[in-house]
Order: C-alpha cells, then sequence, then structure tokens
C-alpha cells in the first residue's frame, strides 16, 4: 500500500510538472490559426446554436474550450465570418490574453487523461517503474507540450485513443457489461473529440483482438452481449454530444447529398447520395462531420515539405516530421524499445507502426499534430529500453547521456514547444517544415512587444494567421510584392512558403538584408533609408 502510494504520488508530480509548463505558455503565444473557429463552434453548441461553423471537427473539446466565454456571457458577434466572430469571442472585453488563455485552460484535461492512460498502458505491460518513466517522456515531448497548449482538437484525440486501447485491453480481460460500458463510453468521447480516430482506433483495435486472440483470450462469440453494450453506449454518447439531434444528412446541410457522393467509392455514389438526403440518422451532423473530413481528403490541402509545395502532399511527409519533430535521444530509445517491446508486449511494438503505415496515403500533410495519437505507445517503448538498459552496468552511463539530452534539449526550447525542431533540423528548420510545426500564426503578442519596446514605426506584414494586429497596436499593412522601399517588414515562414507571389519571389529582394527573429516564427528586417543599389 505504501508503494502503491509512493507510485501514486511520484505520477502526480509528473503530471503535474507538465502542466506547470503548459500553463507558463498559455499567455506567451497569441491564437493560433484554428482557435477562433474552434472556441466559436464550441460556443454555438454551449449556447444551443446549430453546431454549423466547421462541422469537420467533433465538438468535445470545442465546448471545453468555449466554456470560459460562456462563463463570461460573452456576445456573438453578427459576423459573417466564423474567424471573425470567433475572435469577437477572444476579445472580448478587451482582455484577449485572459480570454485565450482560459480556453487553452480546456486541453489540460485532455493533457491529463493522456499522461494517465500512459501510465496505466505501460503499467499493465512493463510494470510501476516504466508507467513511470513513459509518462515522464510523454510529459516532456514537445510536440505533446506544443499541441497541449493551444484550443485544438489534436490533443484530445491523444488522449481518447490512448484511454480507448487501455478500455479495449480491460474489457478483454473479462468482458462483463460494467466493462463494456466503460469502453462504449471510451469510444463514444473518442468519436465526439477528433474524426480521426475513426482511423486510429480501429487499427489499435485490430492489433489487440488478433493478438488476444492467438492467446489465451475467450471465444469472440461469448462477448455478443458485452459487444452490443459497448455499440448501444458509444452510439448514445454520440448522440448526446450531438444534443440528440435527428435528421437526413441533408437537413443540416443544403449540399449534404452532394458531399456524400463525392466522398463515396464512386461505385456506391448514387447510393450514398440518396441515403443523405432521404433517410433519417441519429446525430446526422456527425456524418456530415466524417464526409467532410473524406471530401477534404480527396481535394488535398496546400501543403510544404523540404522546400516543396503540393495539394496531395507526399507519402512520406509524416515520417519526415515525425523524425525531424521528435527529439533525437528519444528516438533511440523508441528504436530499442520497439524490439523489446515484440516479445512481452507485441501491441505497444505493432500499434505505432500500424498508425504510420495508415497515414502514408493521406492527402492533408499539415503538420504532426495529426500524427500525435503514436506517441503514447513510443513513449512506452522508449521507457521499456531505458528499464531494460539499466539492468547493464556497462549502459548505464549512456541511458544517463541520453536522458540528459533530452531534458536540456527540452528546457532550451521552453516556451517554443510548437515550433521546436530537434538538432538534425540545423538553424533552418523552416526549409524542412512549416505550418502548425513552426509558423501557426503564434508570434503577435511577441511581436507587438518587440515593436512597442523599441519604439518602431510602421510596419509591412506577410502575415498568416487570425489575430487582429491593430488591436495589439500593431499599426501594420500588406506588404507591396514587388516593391522594394526603405522601412520595418516582417515575414511570417508559412506566408513565405505558401502566397503564390512568395514563392514567385516578390519578397527574395528582402534577401540582401540580416533579420532578426521574432519567436520562431517571424521575421523582422529593417531596410535603411538609403537601400542598396542591387538588393
Amino acid at each position: 500500500m505504501q508503494r502503491n502510494g509512493i507510485y501514486l504520488a511520484a505520477l502526480a508530480v509528473v503530471i503535474a510538472f507538465g502542466v506547470a509548463r503548459i500553463a507558463s505558455t498559455h499567455r506567451v503565444f497569441s491564437e493560433v490559426l484554428d482557435e477562433p473557429v474552434h472556441i466559436l463552434a464550441g460556443y454555438e453548441w454551449l449556447t444551443g446554436r446549430p453546431y454549423a461553423s466547421d462541422p469537420e471537427h467533433p465538438p468535445l473539446e470545442r465546448a471545453l474550450s468555449a466554456l470560459p466565454a460562456l462563463m463570461q456571457h460573452a456576445s456573438m458577434s453578427e459576423e459573417t465570418s466564423p474567424v471573425a466572430r470567433g475572435n469577437a469571442l477572444l476579445y472580448f472585453h478587451d482582455d484577449y490574453r485572459h480570454n485565450l488563455a482560459a480556453a487553452r485552460r480546456g486541453n489540460l484535461l485532455f493533457f491529463i487523461a493522456g499522461a494517465i492512460g500512459v501510465a496505466i498502458w505501460a503499467q499493465r505491460k512493463f510494470g510501476r517503474i516504466v508507467a513511470l518513466i513513459a509518462t515522464a517522456f510523454f510529459t516532456y515531448l514537445p510536440p505533446v507540450l506544443g499541441h497541449a497548449g493551444v484550443a485544438t482538437t489534436d490533443m484530445g484525440a491523444t488522449a481518447t485513443i490512448t484511454l480507448a486501447i487501455v478500455a479495449l485491453e480491460w474489457w478483454l480481460d473479462s468482458p462483463n457489461a460494467k466493462r463494456a460500458a466503460l469502453l462504449g463510453a471510451a469510444v463514444g468521447l473518442g468519436l465526439i473529440t477528433k474524426f480521426t480516430f475513426l482511423l486510429f482506433f480501429p487499427i489499435a483495435a485490430v492489433i489487440v483482438f488478433l493478438l488476444r486472440r492467438r492467446g489465451a483470450a475467450a471465444p469472440l462469440s461469448t462477448k455478443a452481449r458485452s459487444l452490443a453494450v459497448i455499440a448501444l453506449v458509444a452510439v448514445f454518447v454520440i448522440w448526446a454530444g450531438y444534443r440528440f439531434e435527428f435528421g437526413t444528412i441533408k437537413s443540416v446541410d443544403p449540399h449534404g447529398d452532394w458531399l456524400a457522393a463525392e466522398a463515396a467509392p464512386k461505385i456506391v455514389k448514387p447510393l450514398a447520395s440518396w441515403f443523405a438526403a432521404h433517410v433519417p440518422i441519429p446525430a446526422p451532423r456527425f456524418a456530415l462531420g466524417v464526409v467532410l473530413v473524406q471530401v477534404h481528403n480527396r481535394g488535398g490541402h496546400l501543403a510544404y515539405l523540404l522546400g516543396k509545395t503540393s495539394q496531395h502532399g507526399w507519402w512520406y511527409y509524416f515520417p519526415v516530421v515525425f523524425f525531424y519533430k521528435t527529439p533525437l535521444p528519444l528516438l533511440i530509445l523508441m528504436l530499442i524499445g520497439l524490439v523489446l517491446a515484440v516479445r512481452r508486449a507485441p501491441a505497444v511494438a505493432l500499434i505505432p507502426i500500424a498508425m504510420m503505415l495508415a497515414v502514408l496515403p493521406s492527402s492533408i500533410n499539415i503538420g504532426v499534430r495529426h500524427i500525435l495519437p503514436i506517441y503514447p505507445p513510443l513513449c512506452i517503448a522508449a521507457a521499456c529500453a531505458v528499464f531494460a538498459l539499466w539492468r547493464y552496468v556497462s549502459m548505464r552511463a549512456i541511458v544517463v547521456l541520453l536522458v540528459a539530452w533530452l531534458c536540456i534539449g527540452v528546457e532550451r526550447a521552453h516556451p517554443d514547444y510548437l515550433a521546436w525542431f530537434n538538432e538534425a533540423a540545423g538553424d533552418h528548420p523552416e526549409h524542412i517544415a512549416s505550418d502548425s510545426n513552426l509558423d501557426w500564426g503564434q508570434d503577435v503578442l511577441r511581436l507587438a512587444r518587440v515593436v512597442r519596446d523599441r519604439n518602431i514605426g510602421p510596419i509591412s506584414i506577410l502575415y498568416t494567421g487570425n489575430a487582429l494586429l491593430e488591436r495589439h497596436e500593431l499599426h501594420a499593412e500588406e506588404i507591396r510584392p514587388w516593391s522594394p522601399a526603405p522601412g520595418w517588414y516582417v515575414l511570417s515562414e508559412t506566408a513565405l512558403v505558401f502566397r503564390p507571389e512568395a514563392r514567385q519571389g516578390a519578397y527574395r529582394w528582402l534577401d540582401a538584408y540580416r533579420f532578426e527573429r521574432i519567436g520562431k516564427s517571424m521575421r523582422l528586417i529593417h531596410v535603411p533609408e538609403l537601400p542598396p543599389s542591387a538588393p
């Protein structure tokens, strides 16, 4: 009992340090690109309005992020743009930093839940010491810390997928009604958090099932009633998450039949269109969201990698960004741990590999955040490697060096976890990847402070983001392409790789001047009154 208390106390301390680390970033960064719409959608859900702003994402995490706005009775804007209406909530009462930080606190719950899920999963497979180490690794990962610190849905997906895997294994140990209901709730909560749950959890579930069937697991026929409980509870949670709405897909979106046909394979397009137009179902906006994700994936999304842009991405996008966005010492331990885990806990080794293979065909290549659920089992594998290597006296110095390398690297990164790249990226990570990997519009508050402290006059800016610059006393106008002139210039890395005129060289004349970094995502350049004759 005493040992259990010590273990739980140590676990709580590890998670608390991670929470404190994340919370300390909440007021440092301005809103990232997706936050205003996420918060708006959550506010719509909480206030009983139609959940119509960007139904491509489910409501759970968004509602948590919008809860502070509801509690202070923030007024809804009449603007037509979802971004403008979301910004109205963030700038309510001219208390931007407070409102933004409050919205971001909701994700701390998912961070804590994810860390607890890692601890439970690791303890089941390898014991308490490995569980404590795995949890420490999880709470020290820059991609996790960065995306747990903003009001988006990626941390929620990571937590709910991990907890659902734990619930699945627990149910398989004894498939009774209580455990079935818990698994159904975990699945339902995952599905109303992020639609990538539909991709990653079934992959994990198949692996867990197959491995159990090869062992001493009970026959599937004995679980029939339990499976029915799982399905019913999951459906109920999803339906509740969409406020018990009932209707056709077309009833919640006039283009629902066309969208369903676009998302479906060619052979069933007419059937999908008819179904969307005529068959009422529980939670039709849930089905609409799944359809929208599929349409989005088919249409692609402008992406950047290794100096190139593409509308449909690259099969190797996620392996590349995973490599550069994961601490190198942890990568080494993860690889060793995967080999060690194959014999004792093969699911821990196979699930992240299968998840990575599943995303290779994706046409939406916009950040390591979309594969965050790969990290929990990899953290367990890395912890397994530490535990195994420590038993050899000759390897202890190497373990200490790797862990020290990890800790020093992460400490140096604070608070820029979102934009962090490992040492292999060198001094110019913008040549590798951008968007939510590096520049998600998060450094406006830093820019405003520099401009204010140095009394910099009007600036010309190339910015990708949604913060209202004038509300931060930034007197800025859009840079005119191909128009060299003296003055102060601000260039954001994402704008430089995605704006068509930037890719054509419209601002290349500024390369002749030295720049200083604002945070990790912006370049501040001063062009003197008499620029060089050949800039």
